[in-house]
């Protein structure tokens, strides 16, 4: 089929006005494949068609992982959202791979220390994320072996002296609150028992402090036995009793 005209419409892609009045859009690359500035003309349409859109599928993996490293399994799923040709997904995952732009060991690596560096993750955690990107356990727990005693019981410990800075609430309430956060970040409930039975707090202060802000915000407005029950109250919230 002749081609009339080019017109660019982006970065490397052209719109390809033909004979019979319809377009395609297609990558230079694609253009330049065919000898089509040359001959002015595609002799097999679908097979140009079927070849552009393995092209331009490629391009859209391209720039999706290069805002961040992704997952075998990330890249598949994206790709799906463009088409249902699984054949033509796993031909671009190899080819990715052959260009070593897909690497687990780099990716689970950079993905366990970001995750140590940047967030309060604990071992199960990542390795349940890890589970959910597409990699086996054996090759979770083959990286997940800095995650020592010595590093989770560090990471424990930052986390409950961060949050004793701000606490209000009794020492029963304090550690019952840390061990769930803690199990929700991916430690094991052993490690954190380890860690709370070494933590102490001044409840009777912390018990005074709670009664004068409540008689400060309350006692303008309620007197007596009606003060008295919202202070029970509230206190009770806290894990004091009045």
């Amino acid at each position: 089929m002749k081609i009339e005209k080019y017109k660019k419409t982006g970065k490397n892609k052209y719109k390809v006005y033909l004979e019979d009045g319809s377009d395609i859009v297609l990558h230079e690359d694609v253009i330049l494949k065919y000898n089509m500035l040359l001959t002015k003309e595609i002799e097999n349409l679908e097979e140009v068609c079927n070849y552009n859109l393995k092209y331009e599928l490629y391009d859209k993996a391209l720039s999706f992982i290069s805002r961040r490293e992704r997952s075998e399994k990330e890249i598949k799923v994206y790709l799906e959202k463009y088409t249902k040709d699984y054949d033509l997904i796993d031909k671009i995952i190899n080819k990715l791979k052959d260009s070593n732009l897909i690497n687990k060991d780099l990716y689970m690596k950079s993905y366990i220390n970001d995750k140590i560096n940047f967030t309060n993750y604990g071992p199960l955690k990542i390795k349940s994320d890890l589970l959910n990107l597409g990699f086996s356990e054996e090759e979770i727990l083959e990286n997940l072996s800095k995650f020592d005693n010595n590093l989770i019981q560090e990471r424990i410990d930052k986390y409950i002296n961060k949050q004793l800075k701000s606490n209000k609430k009794s020492l029963y309430f304090f550690k019952n609150k840390m061990l769930v956060n803690l199990i929700n970040l991916g430690y094991e409930r052993n490690d954190i028992v380890s860690c709370l039975d070494k933590v102490s707090v001044d409840s009777q202060k912390l018990k005074e402090l709670e009664i004068a802000k409540l008689q400060k915000k309350y006692g303008k407005k309620y007197q007596g036995e009606e003060l008295e029950k919202i202070i029970k109250r509230k206190l009770y919230e806290h894990g004091f009793f009045y």
